[in-house]
C-alpha cells in the first residue's frame, strides 16, 4: 500500500525536489542520479501529475540539487572532521548521492512530521547520517552540535528553505549560525522579489496553498546584513545548462538582472571574529 501523506502547506514542498530528481534520474544524460528519489515517488500516495508542466521548477532543482552535491562532495575532501548540516532536509537523499563520505558526519533536520516521514520512507540511516528533530529558528540544536563536535568544520545548506521564512527570521537565523561556526560555509537558493506581488508564484509552487515570505535579487545584501559572510557564490540558475533553458531561458538572460529576480543560489564563508 502506499504511504499516505499528512503535509501542512509548506511541508508538501518538499514534494517538488523529490518529483523533480525521480523524474530527471529517467533522462538521458541526466544532471542528476538519484534512484532512491524514483523509488520514494513511487511509495506514496500523491498526485504528482500536476508537477508535470513544471518545467522551470524541474531544471532549477535539479541544478541546485547538483550544485550542492558538489558543493558538500568538496567540502568533505578538504576539510578535517566535516560536519554537513541539512537544513529543512525534506526528503533529500544527499547522504545516498555523496560519493566519497570519507569521515564525514551528516545531519538531516527538520520539524517532527516530516522526520516521522523520513523514517517510514527512506532506508534506516548509517551511523553517520543522524536525523536531528527541530526547527531552523531555534537555537538549541545549534549549541548541542557545536558542543558535541567543538573541533569540526561545519558546511550547512538549506536548499528550497528560505523563501518560506520572513526576512527577519533570516537574519535572526544566519545571525545565530555565524556566531556558533565561524570558519564554516553555508549554501542556500533564494526566490527574487517578484514572487513577493500577490498571486506570483512559480510554476510549481502555484499548485500548493504555500507562499514564499521573502525575496532577493542581489545575495551581496546579505554580507550586509552579517559582516562576517563573506560571499563565495552568487549563481543565476540560467547561467547553468543554457541548452537546457532553451529560448525562454537565452531571452531572459538578455536583460540584466532578470533572472536573479526569478531565483538564485549562494554560498557563503562564516568568517572568524
Amino acid at each position: 500500500m502506499k504511504e499516505k501523506l499528512k503535509l501542512n502547506a509548506v511541508e508538501e514542498t518538499l514534494l517538488i525536489p523529490l518529483y523533480m530528481r525521480a523524474k530527471e534520474s529517467k533522462r538521458k544524460n541526466a544532471i542528476i542520479h538519484d534512484e532512491l528519489a524514483c523509488k520514494i515517488v513511487g511509495e506514496i500516495d500523491y498526485n504528482f501529475s500536476k508537477f508535470e508542466n513544471a518545467s522551470m521548477s524541474a531544471l532549477g532543482c535539479v541544478i541546485r540539487g547538483r550544485h550542492f552535491d558538489k558543493k558538500v562532495q568538496q567540502f568533505i575532501l578538504r576539510e578535517k572532521n566535516p560536519i554537513v548540516v541539512n537544513i529543512g532536509c525534506g526528503l533529500d537523499t544527499r547522504y545516498q548521492r555523496i560519493q566519497q563520505k570519507q569521515d564525514a558526519i551528516f545531519y538531516e533536520l527538520d520539524l517532527p512530521d516530516v522526520m516521522e516521514l523520513r523514517k517510514q520512507l527512506l532506508p534506516h540511516p548509517d551511523t553517520n547520517d543522524i536525523p536531528l528533530t527541530a526547527s531552523l529558528l531555534e537555537t538549541d540544536w545549534m549549541d548541542a552540535l557545536k558542543k558535541k563536535h567543538p573541533n569540526s568544520h561545519f558546511i550547512f545548506i538549506l536548499e528550497g528553505v528560505i523563501m518560506y521564512f520572513y526576512e527577519k527570521q533570516i537574519k535572526t537565523t544566519l545571525t545565530r549560525l555565524a556566531s556558533r561556526f565561524p570558519g564554516g560555509e553555508i549554501h542556500f537558493d533564494v526566490c527574487g522579489t517578484m514572487f513577493l506581488k500577490r498571486g506570483v508564484k512559480n510554476d510549481s509552487i502555484k499548485h500548493t496553498n504555500a507562499k514564499f515570505r521573502s525575496g532577493i535579487n542581489n545575495g551581496k545584501i546579505i554580507e550586509e546584513w552579517i559582516p562576517q559572510f563573506i560571499m563565495t557564490d552568487n549563481i543565476s540558475y540560467m547561467d547553468i545548462e543554457k541548452k537546457r533553458w532553451g529560448i525562454k531561458g537565452f531571452l531572459i538572460r538578455l536583460i540584466p538582472g532578470l533572472a536573479r529576480k526569478f531565483s538564485s543560489i549562494l554560498g557563503y564563508k562564516i568568517e572568524k571574529k
